[in-house]
């Protein structure tokens, strides 16, 4: 799961040669050197007050770091909008702002902080989430943060997490290895135990999100459930990517993957579909598909960490990181850099 900080020595000491570069004013230089780069930011939800249904995910900044965040991008780069990247008009120093998951606190906190700087950005939306349903890692996170120990025993119930204790490796596990069906069984499960765990207002509405479309801001294509592609057999990846029940109301022609985490069989029909851009989390996975997009999860409201992650850390890692990427053959899975959605 990401939590947006260093994760090792390398990235550590890449922030700090950043963070003292950005405090000798050496920002905008180092800014241009990579001009023509279109850096991709991703956010999920932004709250003052954590939902219990997102508490711990690692998915929510402040309303403050995200107005930071923008008042940063805004005073060194060109924040466009997706349909811009699509068509290719772009200005030097060019940046894309997106979400995922659709959550109703962008709605509530997010775009009125964009359309105050005239800005715009792209949520991918999930059906079962504009539907109004709880997608099944926020049903998950909501019973363990309410119901710590009832959940444990419901999940005990599964083989390979009975002997996990904490929320953070229950949901890890089940992002990383079950399939659908598991999913739906545990989901049935916790709802059978938790008739009275539901939060519709979680996500925003279609009436909503057609005020936000008002507004410009953008909407693409998130799967219909949230799995993990990887884990789907060729059926179940045919039912995640058919967006009917959200076509009639997204207006990007883009899709992002759930969690960042994508296989041969994926990339394959994507391309089928016809989508102009696929959004990815980490770097280089261009490798697998010339519409992919990597992006970047950041979670600090100050200036030169920012900076350092942006323009020194992620940069050079994606450096260290491109020899070693190695496309896979048919039916095998591609490692991105996974987020928790």
């Amino acid at each position: 799961m990401s939590n947006g900080k260093p994760n090792n020595a390398l990235r550590k000491a890449l922030r700090i040669v950043g963070v003292v570069l950005y405090r000798l004013g050496l920002a905008k230089p180092i800014i241009k050197l990579r001009a023509n780069k279109v850096r991709a930011l991703l956010y999920h939800a932004v709250e003052d007050v954590e939902d219990p249904f997102t508490k711990g995910l690692n998915v929510s900044v402040s309303s403050q770091t995200f107005a930071a965040n923008l008042d940063y991008f805004q005073r060194y780069y060109n924040v466009v909008p997706m349909s811009t990247l699509v068509k290719r008009e772009l200005p030097e120093r060019a940046l894309v702002i997106t979400f995922d998951d659709g959550y109703h606190s962008v709605y509530q906190h997010a775009v009125p902080a964009l359309v105050e700087r005239n800005m715009s950005a792209c949520v991918y939306l999930i059906t079962r989430a504009v539907n109004g349903e709880l997608v099944w890692v926020n049903l998950l996170n909501g019973a363990l943060q309410k119901h710590f120990e009832q959940t444990l025993e419901v999940v005990s119930r599964f083989p390979t997490l009975a002997s996990l204790t904490s929320a953070e490796d229950i949901l890890s596990r089940v992002q990383n290895t079950f399939t659908p069906s598991e999913i739906e069984t545990l989901s049935s499960a916790l709802r059978e135990k938790f008739p009275q765990l539901t939060n519709a207002a979680l996500y925003a509405n279609p009436a909503e999100i057609e005020q936000m479309k008002a507004q410009g801001i953008e909407f693409g294509f998130h799967t219909k459930d949230h799995y993990n592609l990887e884990n789907c057999s060729a059926h179940e990846l045919e039912v995640q990517l058919d967006s009917l029940g959200c076509d009639e109301i997204t207006n990007s022609n883009t899709f992002a993957y759930p969690f960042g985490n994508f296989n041969t069989a994926a990339v394959v029909q994507l391309d089928r579909k016809n989508y102009a851009k696929v959004m990815t989390v980490g770097n280089n996975n261009d490798a697998y598909s010339i519409k992919h997009l990597d992006r970047t999860e950041v979670f600090t409201d100050d200036s030169a960490s920012l900076f350092a992650q942006l323009e020194v850390v992620e940069p050079i890692v994606s450096l260290l990181r491109k020899w070693m990427i190695k496309p896979a053959t048919d039916g095998q899975k591609l490692k991105g850099s996974s987020a928790q959605t």
